[in-house]
């Protein structure tokens, strides 16, 4: 959906859909089960905000550290303004409002308090996004098959005999990242550092600091199309095709993998060594059914049943 949002957010009783268990949980009984459906972006969960009613549909984007609504569905709310700050987005910075204090219910009585929500004019297609604040405090697994997602108290989880691989990822930012290697044309492996991000709706998009740094696009890259990334209303060129080879550990990897390069954004664009080198987005995870462990910084892949 929305690339390279590195820096993007500070981080009830109701009848949605769920299970709440009673008890801590422990080995394979989760916390709580939240339902999702697999749409054209992404994860998206229904919600609720404060004490509205109103049912609203999140995009779970592990590419954002916080969380953000589109301004129609705010101004509903009657969510307040409490202060502003500059976000960075891909090619600039942006300007945007902060609400704070608000509750979030995700299911049962399962809520997240006093979370802040940056209100942006256009989202598209949900009326927000929910990041890593949903995943922080909880090991989170990812089922695709069930389409539901599993939270489980840290200490309480057993790994699942369909485990593929353990990845190490490491935080930045308060964002996941994960080293892999891509080889775009077969002469070799470049290696970088990209966010998981759950919440971009392609398999890898290289941003244009690590492309230009590894001179991707003079590198015999044969672009099949152009076109553009828009993150929060700004534009930057792209060009796609088919890279060689993506790996993120000896047994998780693809070939002849659709991939985008970013060229220049022609803006201005953040100096930080330690700004992502792009992002593996929904199309390569939904391959697996996967946990996120962010206590242990760990990522554990297993074979799906029904892809």
């Amino acid at each position: 959906m929305i690339p390279a949002r590195y820096l993007l957010l500070l981080s009830f009783v109701f009848t949605f859909p769920c299970l709440l268990n009673a008890g801590d949980g422990d080995g394979w009984s989760p916390l709580a089960v939240l339902p999702f459906d697999l749409k054209d972006k992404g994860i998206t969960l229904t919600i609720r905000l404060n004490d509205n009613p109103l049912p609203l549909v999140f995009l779970l984007d592990t590419g954002a550290d916080g969380m953000a609504i589109r301004k129609s569905p705010a101004d509903s709310l009657g969510l307040k303004a409490d202060y502003s700050q500059d976000a960075y987005i891909v090619g600039g910075k942006k300007k945007i409002n902060i609400s704070t204090g608000n509750r979030v219910h995700l299911c049962g009585s399962l809520s997240l308090a006093g979370q802040n929500i940056a209100v942006f004019d256009d989202i598209s297609g949900v009326d927000g996004i929910i990041g890593l604040n949903l995943l922080k405090d909880y090991i989170t697994r990812f089922d695709f098959d069930k389409q539901e997602i599993q939270l489980f108290r840290p200490g309480c989880f057993s790994l699942p005999p369909e485990v593929l691989a353990t990845v190490s990822v490491s935080m930045r930012r308060n964002l996941i990242f994960i080293e892999g290697e891509l080889d775009l044309t077969g002469k070799g492996a470049v290696k970088g550092n990209f966010l998981l991000d759950t919440g971009a709706n392609y398999y890898l998009i290289a941003f244009s600091r690590f492309v230009r740094k590894n001179r991707l696009l003079l590198s015999g890259f044969k672009p099949e199309g152009m076109g553009s990334t828009v993150s929060m209303g700004h534009a930057t060129p792209v060009y796609h095709g088919t890279a060689n080879r993506f790996a993120i550990d000896r047994d998780i990897f693809l070939e002849a993998m659709p991939v985008t390069l970013q060229a220049s954004a022609g803006g201005t664009e953040s100096g930080d060594e330690y700004a992502p080198d792009g992002s593996i987005g929904i199309l390569f995870f939904k391959r697996y059914n996967f946990t996120v462990n962010l206590p242990e910084k760990q990522v554990y892949l297993e074979r799906r049943l029904h892809e």
